[in-house]
């Protein structure tokens, strides 16, 4: 018996899809359990109707079947089901045109994200021609033939019923005849019209009642035969027709060769310069450099677990290697194999963003240009910075790019924060400085006159608070005029 998991999500976000095989004649052996979630959340199925759908190869038949779908009550609120393939899922060689399943309850349907399904040919002369299926029609079918059973047992129960009134009248009429003699000729006369009006009603309501029931059922009958027809006029292929315009043994083995198969695990000690073969491969678990070799230098000597896909001719080959890993944002590579004397390009990689939208590299080289977005003004004036002069920045130093520039220039009577005056100072204040909030920094300028002076300030994430130390006259010929952000 075979036996895998299907994850299939009802967003139906394109990703790698799960493949089932099987073989002509395969019955009732092939068994997968179907995980069904919502942008990976797990669906309550309780109440759903669950149905597998799929065309086979060449769209030859369709098989919509509920049959094959079993699970328990803890399992439907999870979202997990077990579906067994009938018989005639597997009666057309070749790849699916599509699967997947749907549920519906009441006027709400769904469908999940589609898996493929390859089946192999086989020997058997006599296996079964491919049919279209849909179980729900044969349900219909049968149930109308129990009811049609049910109700003709039920009316002859009740004619067998009648028929013993009949022969119970009949003795009742035998012992009048026998114990009224006077009045026989008119009892038995009177009797006798009587019982034959009564089989004569007895008989037209049987007539009727089958009638009625016959009339039913041809009718059912018609209705669902029509819709059979109009689903037949899907033109489909009997095997006959099937194997001789697509499924012979060669045009499969020659499909097979222009198609990207699964082939497997890499086994340790692969050489991925010899991996040219076209078709997806799965590395699980091997070490980089160690067990498979000549994979993208930074995955050297880590564990590695990757779908490797090959892809174009065995002398232009394309490889993408895919690693996955539960802890870490899956990561791309490519490379490719060309020339007269074809040899590999060095790998590259694909950066992609977290869902977080954060990019991570381990090295960052630029040849051009980076262009750095516009930085404000955080806050402007001209400030001594005394004992409970407190300024608010715009903006946070943990919200900068980097953190603030403190600009201090020269104090002249009057000046505002527009004011242009020497003797500029200019401190950087990286944004880490949030981890050591109140305290004190201590700030050397330069008068003009070669002494020094200095600020003393209290730096915390979203604001700078003065001191008495700035207080003395010499501190005085210095003012804070820009917060600026960098």
């Amino acid at each position: 018996m075979s036996h895998k998991t299907l994850n299939l999500d009802l967003a139906k976000t394109p990703i790698l899809k799960s493949i089932v095989y099987g073989r002509i004649g395969d019955e009732d052996m092939q068994t997968v359990t179907v995980n069904i979630t919502s942008r990976d959340t797990p669906v309550d199925l309780t109440g759903f109707t669950i149905t597998f759908e799929g065309i086979t190869s060449g769209g030859q038949t369709k098989v919509f079947d509920v049959d094959g779908i079993s699970s328990t009550a803890t399992g439907l609120k999870a979202g997990t089901f077990d579906y067994t393939f009938p018989n005639m899922a597997f009666a057309v060689a070749g790849n699916y045109e599509i699967a997947y399943f749907s549920i519906a309850k009441g006027d709400k349907r769904d469908t999940t994200g589609e898996f493929d399904i390859i089946v192999d040919g086989n020997a058997d002369i006599d296996a079964p021609l491919a049919e279209t299926i849909i179980t729900e029609y044969n349900k219909l079918v049968k149930e109308l033939h129990q009811i049609t059973d049910k109700y003709i047992s039920d009316s002859d129960a009740k004619f067998a019923d009648l028929n013993k009134k009949i022969a119970d009248l009949q003795t009742k009429i035998t012992q009048y005849q026998n114990t009224v003699k006077n009045t026989a000729d008119t009892a038995v006369s009177t009797i006798n019209t009587t019982k034959d009006s009564a089989v004569s009603t007895i008989n037209s309501t049987k007539d009727s009642a089958v009638s009625t029931v016959n009339t039913a059922a041809s009718s059912a009958v018609k209705t669902i035969n029509d819709a059979l027809e109009e689903f037949k006029k899907g033109d489909f292929y009997t095997k006959a027709e099937a194997d001789a315009k697509f499924a012979t043994i060669q045009s499969l083995t020659d499909l097979s060769n222009k198609v990207i198969a699964n082939k497997g695990n890499l086994a340790s000690g692969t050489d991925l310069d010899n991996v040219i073969d076209i078709g997806t491969y799965r590395i699980g678990g091997l070490i980089g450099g160690t067990d498979i070799i000549n994979v993208p230098s930074e995955r050297s000597g880590t564990t590695i677990y990757a779908y490797l896909t090959v892809s174009g001719t065995t002398t232009s080959v394309v490889q993408e290697l895919i690693v996955y890993d539960s802890k870490t944002v899956s990561q791309i590579y490519s490379r490719s194999r060309s020339g007269s004397t074809p040899t590999f390009s060095p790998w590259s990689k694909t950066v992609m963003a977290d869902d977080s939208g954060k990019v991570t590299v381990k090295d960052l080289e630029v040849t051009g240009t980076i262009t750095s977005g516009t930085k404000n003004v955080l806050a402007n004036g001209a400030y001594w910075m005394q004992a409970g002069q407190v300024i608010t920045p715009s903006k946070s130093i943990s919200d900068c790019a980097n953190g603030w520039i403190l600009h201090f220039t020269s104090y002249s009577s009057g000046m505002t924060g527009a004011t242009k005056n020497g003797n500029n100072h200019f401190f950087y204040i990286p944004k880490e400085q949030v981890n050591i909030a109140d305290v004190g920094t201590m700030f050397p300028l330069v008068v003009t006159d070669g002494t020094m002076t200095l600020k003393y300030l209290y730096l915390q994430n979203n604001k700078i608070t003065g001191t008495s130390a700035n207080e003395s006259t010499n501190s005085k010929k210095y003012v804070l005029q820009n917060v600026l952000e960098y």
